[in-house]
């Protein structure tokens, strides 16, 4: 019990170094969204599947530190809330399979969340204007959870088993 706890805290370690970096550091511009997209949400969903529910702790973590990194610090605690949530509910409904409705659902619903959770938070920070200002680039952003996801889930389904054995869920 003792190692598979350890085991689980170094990967959960690794997976929100990793949900950092691709959120903080690989950046697609973006002009038309006055800002950048990331590639954090697709590391959240390939943690979700390597960690199940636990990654809502990698992905709350990784995210916060990136909003921290990337000088947005006061959105880091809404952050923090915002990916737990998405990590927990992607590793309670991601399954490994080539196409599954379960899958798009649960990446819809993640999308979903994620977009109103940020407009509410835009509301709260900084007034309605700002918040339909940002409205478009987080939907952007959610837009590229599903159909990135589409193609992350076939092409970490077809891993053999033997990749995922020593990771306990």
């Amino acid at each position: 019990m003792r190692r598979k706890r350890t085991i689980l805290l170094a990967y959960g370690g690794l997976c929100a170094a990793l949900i950092a970096l691709l959120t903080a550091f690989v950046r697609l511009p973006a002009p038309m969204l006055k800002g950048y997209a990331h590639l954090g949400d697709l590391g959240i969903l390939f943690c979700s599947m390597l960690l199940g529910p636990f990654c809502a702790v990698p992905a709350a973590a990784g995210s916060a530190l990136a909003d921290v990194l990337a000088t947005y610090p006061l959105y880091a605690p809404f952050t923090l809330a915002i990916k737990a949530l998405m990590g927990f509910w992607m590793g309670k409904r991601i399954v490994r399979q080539r196409f599954s409705l379960r899958n798009l659902l649960t990446l819809i619903l993640n999308a979903v969340w994620m977009v109103g959770a940020y407009f509410l938070t835009d509301a709260l920070l900084f007034g309605m204007e700002a918040a339909i200002g940002s409205f478009f680039g987080n939907l952007v952003q959610g837009i590229a959870l599903v159909v990135g996801g589409m193609v992350l889930i076939p092409l970490v389904s077809s891993l053999p088993p033997e990749a995922f054995r020593r990771i306990p869920r």
